[in-house]
């Protein structure tokens, strides 16, 4: 399971061979059906979700497939149509146990014929390719694919997708991806694979849109670049400035599917970004006090996430809770977060990735600043609500790894 230990693997632990040899075992599942792609750093996700949200609002039959999950992970593999969009659950149009489990059993056969040749499927390849099995029996109209890790190498570029979606991209798994936005870049734009496909790519600093450009060229196609000014009319349920960049690419990949003859109007579109929901992205779990628990886990996103909270909550007392995986740079992630806040507390989730705070480390850090280490999520957010009036605002951040041990402590893990 490398996401459990993204810090010790080597970029040549990725390749695709493993995949596409599982693959053609099961027949190639999802080979007749429409993929959208989607990579980048910040906001895919979202992106992702809104896309589902719209499509499904638009009567079609939707394969979901994002990562990490927060609680469970059948999270990760849902189907959103008509008949859930209303559904109180969260994460409505889940994989249900017994499917993973049915699902999981046709795939032994394969995964036992990978090992005998002396290689083994990850866990993230296993589960992409259980979630292909179980969109292809569905019969769903079309799939919308998020990308792990990086693009060129991540198990779902095995798939042909006709369309891709490239958002905004940061430093982020630099030891895996590169430590230069060029070098990451490269890797997101490796889901560009043929002339054929419809490309949609987000506002990106220059180095990283250079990039893109040319592998688009390269293959004969013009890019959709967006524009997310234009579309400030647009009404989104996600909080941020950083969501309209989103659902620009949301809307521009939208209008292509169009062109290509889907039929989704302006009202499904509406509906679609007003009713989306994707959680642990400033996600107000708790009222008096307010408690917002966002998963900004890198320097661009903690950096979006301490703008939002400036502008949603300016003139309310902040209470920081935040914890971070040790892959991160962790200085650059805290850095636009002391903007928010004098009161600190800093933690660590169960997950094996999880960073310990030392006290030299926090008072490096957060040198003018009241910080407190504590030693779990749970005595985090027990301090955190001494610590508050009922006016205050108490944000989680870091990982989503802290975000879901919240969600579970306030109780609405569904």
């Amino acid at each position: 399971n490398f996401e459990h230990k993204l810090n010790q693997i080597k970029p040549t632990d990725f390749h695709l061979d493993r995949v596409k040899e599982a693959l053609a075992l099961l027949n190639n599942p999802l080979q007749e059906i429409k993929i959208i792609h989607i990579a980048g750093t910040k906001g895919k996700g979202s992106t992702c979700a809104m896309m589902a949200s719209i499509l499904a609002h638009a009567g079609l039959k939707v394969g979901l497939y994002t990562s990490p999950h927060l609680h469970q992970v059948n999270e990760r593999i849902r189907i959103l149509d008509k008949s859930n969009l209303h559904s109180s659950d969260d994460f409505y149009g889940s994989i249900s146990e017994d499917d993973l489990a049915r699902i999981l059993s046709q795939l032994r056969p394969v995964i036992a014929a990978i090992e005998n040749k002396g290689s083994f499927l990850t866990y993230f390849e296993v589960l992409t390719l259980l979630a292909a099995l179980y969109f292809q029996e569905q019969q769903v109209d079309v799939v919308v694919l998020e990308t792990g890790l990086g693009g060129r190498l991540d198990a779902t570029n095995a798939f042909d997708a006709f369309m891709a979606v490239i958002t905004p991209i940061s430093l982020d798994h630099v030891k895996i991806l590169g430590n230069s936005l060029k070098q990451i870049a490269k890797e997101k734009a490796g889901i560009i694979k043929h002339s054929s496909m419809d490309v949609v790519i987000a506002p990106q600093e220059e180095a990283a849109m250079d990039v893109l450009k040319e592998r688009c060229y390269e293959l004969g196609i013009t890019p959709k670049i967006v524009h997310p000014m234009l579309y400030k009319q647009l009404s989104i349920a996600l909080k941020g400035d950083h969501q309209l960049t989103n659902a620009a690419c949301a809307f521009e990949a939208i209008n292509l599917l169009k062109e290509r003859g889907f039929k989704i109007s302006m009202e499904a579109i509406s509906e679609g970004l007003k009713q989306v929901r994707w959680q642990g992205r400033f996600e107000i779990i708790q009222e008096k006090p307010v408690i917002v628990v966002d998963g900004a886990h890198n320097p661009a996103s903690s950096t979006a996430l301490a703008k939002t909270v400036l502008d949603e909550y300016q003139d309310r007392r902040i209470i920081l809770i935040l914890g971070l995986s040790a892959d991160k740079d962790i200085k650059a992630v805290c850095e636009p977060l002391k903007l928010i806040s004098d009161t600190i507390i800093l933690t660590q989730a169960k997950h094996p990735r999880s960073h310990h705070f030392t006290q030299t480390e926090a008072k490096e850090i957060f040198a003018d600043k009241k910080f407190h280490l504590t030693h779990n999520v749970q005595e985090a957010l027990k301090l955190g609500l001494s610590k508050a009036k009922k006016d205050d605002v108490i944000i989680v951040t870091g990982s989503l790894f802290i975000v879901a041990e919240v969600r579970e402590c306030i109780n609405i893990k569904d």
